[in-house]
């Protein structure tokens, strides 16, 4: 059946930024409920929303802005402290049929683009025929699959297709995990697809206002390429349809195989979000964390090591070296980095850091990364080092933000010989080359 094509104007945009703002409200509601404690948070602002549901979390945003007035100042200063005080970057998602005002008065106020992502939207008309898909059964999951299901969506979460632009966010799956279960705690239905009897992937759905938002598709790495994902979204369309949405979208990065996956399947881009961000206050994340050198035995933070080194034989050759920075919060080690000295007299290596995975995106990181460049100025340092995996994008990313830039590749560095297992993925890219980045600190 040939279905019409879509028209997007500004009252449809601000029927599905409505639902977007309604669901972000859901969810870190269903956060706030399952931790129990203060830290979640949901305040109303100009027809949209600014949410908060914990460290890390893909609820912390400003949603469904500019359909409803500008925001004044002072709305937007209470969103910006009460952010900064859970050490919080501020996201804003704006609909490019917005009030082109809002962006303005963002963009006036610091936010900087960050990022974009597309909304696809595909016409029901009432009607969506389920498209067979022989080997593949796809159905709601039962309470007893939840687990099982979560598992699948978040391995497939774990390893991006790596098509078309990257995500500027990246989430642990700690994190992950968290926001499917608030997304199902707030009316969000599991999906789940099984390949010959074997859990190949998920995805969900959420009907409100005629509106299907289709959310949360991923497949399992082993089973892609496989019709898994075409299987899912004709099971959410059919259910959407005898629901009686006259209108099913879905999110996704511009120019990746999910949005080829949907077009193919007659979807049509409806508009444009701009993702702007304004980072967090030095002054809020001192408040929040300590650094100071580390004196205790290495063995009880290895751990955090082993967030950021996948061979065992690689960590156990190294874990003594150096110096080892620790930040604090409280008296609970939430993040360390580990300093060595190379064999140039006046160059450095960060040669371990990471974060705690619930901690992580929070400014952690960067205060790490000031006291050691920090210390290496002290110490009559010249050159920073920095070595990550050219498939690691979080990393390449977060070390050009504090000043580092590209200056080798390593090719081969991450092979069995070295202490890595064959066919490792990060960011769905094989972890194969190793980049080198320097940073020239002031000297003291």
């Amino acid at each position: 059946m040939k279905r019409a094509s879509l028209f997007c104007d500004v009252a449809l945009a601000q029927r599905i930024e409505r639902g977007e703002a309604q669901l972000m409200a859901a969810a870190a509601e269903a956060a706030r409920l399952r931790r129990g404690d203060g830290t979640g948070f949901v305040l109303r602002v100009a027809g949209g929303v600014a949410t908060f549901a914990e460290d890390g979390s893909p609820f912390n945003k400003i949603a469904g802005l500019g359909f409803d007035g500008v925001p004044d100042a002072a709305a937007l200063d209470e969103i910006e402290r009460a952010l900064a005080a859970r050490g919080a970057p501020v996201q804003a998602e704006v609909s490019e049929l917005a009030d082109p005002a809002v962006s303005a008065l963002l963009t006036d106020r610091g936010y900087r683009l960050e990022s974009f992502e597309n909304v696809l939207g595909l016409a029901l008309d009432g009607t969506y025929e389920r498209m067979p898909s022989p080997g593949i059964d796809v159905r709601v999951a039962r309470d007893d699959e939840f687990e099982v299901w979560l598992d699948a969506v978040a391995d497939g979460f774990a390893h991006p297709d790596g098509q078309g632009v990257p995500s500027h966010e990246d989430f642990p799956r700690a994190v992950l995990a968290n926001a499917e279960r608030d997304f199902t705690a707030a009316g969000v239905v599991p999906y789940i697809a099984l390949r010959d009897g074997t859990v190949a992937g998920g995805g969900s759905l959420r009907v409100a206002d005629g509106v299907a938002q289709l959310t949360g598709a991923a497949t399992v790495p082993s089973h892609r390429r496989r019709g898994v994902q075409t299987a899912l979204l004709s099971a959410r369309l059919a259910d959407a349809a005898a629901a009686g949405c006259d209108i099913a979208v879905v999110t996704t990065q511009p120019g990746s195989r999910s949005q080829q996956n949907v077009q193919r399947q007659g979807f049509h881009l409806l508009y444009t979000r701009a993702v702007l961000v304004r980072g967090v206050p030095p002054t809020a994340a001192a408040e929040e964390v300590r650094v100071v050198l580390y004196d205790g035995p290495r063995g009880a933070i290895r751990p955090l090591f082993e967030l950021a080194e996948d061979s065992p034989a690689q960590l156990d050759s190294y874990l003594e070296d150096g110096k080892v920075l620790v930040a604090l919060r409280g008296t609970d080690v939430i993040g360390h980095l580990q300093l060595v000295r190379t064999d140039q007299p006046d160059t450095f290596e960060i040669k371990n850091m990471a974060v705690r995975e619930d901690l992580q995106r929070a400014g952690v990181g960067s205060c790490l990364v000031r006291r050691a460049i920090e210390l290496v100025s002290r110490e009559s340092g010249r050159r920073l080092l920095v070595a990550t995996a050219a498939a690691d994008i979080g990393n390449l990313r977060f070390y050009q933000r504090q000043g580092f830039r590209m200056r080798t590749i390593e090719r081969d560095a991450f092979t069995a010989r070295t202490g890595y297992a064959p066919g490792t993925l990060i960011d769905g890219i094989e972890l194969r080359d190793r980049v080198w980045l320097d940073h020239l600190p002031q000297r003291a």
